[in-house]
C-alpha cells in the first residue's frame, strides 16, 4: 500500500474537541458545586433504603425499558408512557436528541458560556451551531434567538453561570420560533 492510501481513510474520521471535566479538587474539605455534587450523606430514610436493599438484584442489568420508570413518570405526569422518555442520564438523553432532532443545514442556536458537552455533541454528529453572546450580566439576549436556526438547547439554569432564566423569557423565545425545535436542558 502507498502512503496516500494508507491515510485515506482519515477523511472519514471526525475531529471532536473531547470533553474537559470540571477540575476534581484535591482538598477533600471543599464542597464543589458546579457539578451537581452533594457535599452531604444520604438523608436517614435513603440511608435506611440502602441498608435494606436487595443487592442481589445490582448484579444484574436492570430493564432496558424502564418501564416501572416510565409508568410512574407518565402517571405523575398525565401523559401516556409513549410520551416519556428516559435514558441512561442527562447526556445520553441529550445524545438522542441531538442526533433526532438537529438534522438541519441551518445551524442551531446555543448561548455563548454554557454547558460545554453542547458543542461535542455538534461536533461529533456535525451539526452546525453558532454561540450567541450572554449580556454583561451574563444572561441570555432573547432577540438572539429570533431568527432562522436549525433549533435551539439553552440550560437553565446555565451551567456554569447557575443563572437561571425566568419562565417568560424562555416562552417567548419559544414563541418566537414556532418551527425550531428549542430543548431546554
Amino acid at each position: 500500500m502507498n502512503k496516500e492510501n494508507t491515510c485515506a481513510w482519515e477523511n472519514y474520521i471526525r475531529k471532536v474537541i473531547p470533553y474537559v471535566p470540571g477540575e476534581q479538587p484535591k482538598d477533600t474539605s471543599a464542597i464543589k458545586l458546579n457539578t451537581n455534587e452533594n457535599p452531604f450523606p444520604p438523608a436517614p430514610g435513603v440511608q435506611k433504603v440502602l441498608n435494606n436493599l436487595d443487592t442481589d438484584n445490582l448484579r444484574l442489568y436492570p430493564d432496558p425499558s424502564m418501564s416501572l420508570l416510565v409508568e410512574e413518570l407518565a402517571r405523575f405526569y398525565g401523559v401516556e408512557k409513549d410520551q416519556v422518555f428516559v435514558g441512561v442520564g442527562s447526556d445520553d438523553v441529550l445524545s438522542m436528541a441531538f442526533l433526532t432532532f438537529f438534522n438541519s443545514d441551518k445551524p442551531i442556536l446555543i448561548p455563548d458560556i454554557t454547558y460545554s458537552f453542547y458543542p461535542v455533541w455538534c461536533q461529533l454528529y456535525r451539526i452546525p451551531y453558532e454561540t450567541q453572546a450572554l449580556d454583561d450580566e451574563f444572561r441570555i439576549v432573547k432577540e438572539d434567538y429570533y431568527r432562522d436556526n436549525g433549533g435551539i438547547v439553552i440550560a437553565n439554569p446555565n451551567a456554569p453561570t447557575s443563572i437561571y432564566e425566568d419562565l417568560s423569557l424562555i416562552e417567548d423565545i419559544i414563541k418566537h420560533n414556532p418551527d425550531s425545535v428549542v430543548i431546554i436542558d
